[in-house]
């Protein structure tokens, strides 16, 4: 059985956006933030490497499609504990939106070959629209089970896993293969090792562009036709002064004034 974990460089949860010219940029010269795997990629790893330790998938492979920086993102997932690793790169792809994406991913998929399960996140912290996991099922033609916090069991051609679902967890069984996209509550990522980015900094990665796809680039686009900084929001503050009752009287009065209540 094999796995494909989709994962995705993101800038840091804590980088400072900057918009100039209808551009946006997050990478200031010094700032020491460099673009990291998204954050709800991190159990999208850690359950591809469970699928193996639990369920035995003979081989777990990271994949992205982006530039060729994102390459730092699937040394991670190796580093965590992935077997292998592809990235996806050709500027045809760039500023594709989530249909293209899903398009790409699955012809990487097919290409990879016998694929039983995608682990996906369930949304990336950039795009956060988190509907490429179902785009991509759609592609594929598999079942999608989404919002998943657990993968009770994978035997034979079935896997049955607990959603996480307004009133509580949904189980269900499915027939192979499946997309799942994962929900934090799932696991608790590991910590690369020493000796896994040892060996993830050695690791020669694959790289697929359009024509080993077969898939061109003239697909859907996200369209940047205008992007600004939306204006600072200005407010005032009273501090009121008195006892508690005075402090509550004096409250009451301006929230009336004000139509609050």
């Amino acid at each position: 059985m094999k796995v494909v974990v989709c994962v995705k460089q993101t800038p840091s949860t804590t980088a400072t956006f900057k918009v100039s010219n209808n551009v946006v940029s997050w990478e200031d010269a010094g700032s020491g933030k460099p673009n990291v795997v998204n954050p709800w990629d991190e159990y999208t790893i850690e359950e591809g490497i469970r699928l193996s330790e639990k369920h035995g998938a003979s081989e777990v492979i990271a994949l992205t499609v982006g530039p060729a920086e994102s390459v730092e993102a699937l040394r991670t997932s190796l580093a965590m504990g992935c077997t292998n690793a592809v990235l996806v790169s050709d500027e045809a792809y760039s500023e594709g939106d989530a249909v293209s994406t899903a398009k790409v991913l699955a012809a990487a998929v097919q290409k990879v070959g016998d694929v039983s399960i995608v682990v996906c996140g369930k949304q990336a912290i950039d795009g956060d629209s988190g509907l490429t996991p179902v785009m991509l099922a759609r592609k594929l033609g598999w079942t999608p089970l989404t919002y998943v916090a657990a993968i009770n069991e994978v035997s034979g051609d079935t896997i049955t896993v607990e959603r996480l679902i307004e009133s509580g967890r949904q189980v269900v069984t499915a027939k192979l293969p499946v997309v799942i996209s994962v929900v934090k509550e799932i696991n608790e990522p590991r910590y690369p090792s020493f000796m896994g980015i040892r060996k993830a900094n050695r690791a020669e990665i694959p790289t697929w562009n359009a024509a080993d796809l077969g898939v061109a680039g003239e697909a859907s686009r996200v369209n940047w036709a205008h992007i600004y900084t939306p204006p600072v929001r200005e407010g005032e503050v009273e501090m009121l002064t008195g006892t508690v009752q005075e402090q509550v009287e004096a409250l009451v009065e301006k929230l009336f004034a004000e139509k609050v209540i």
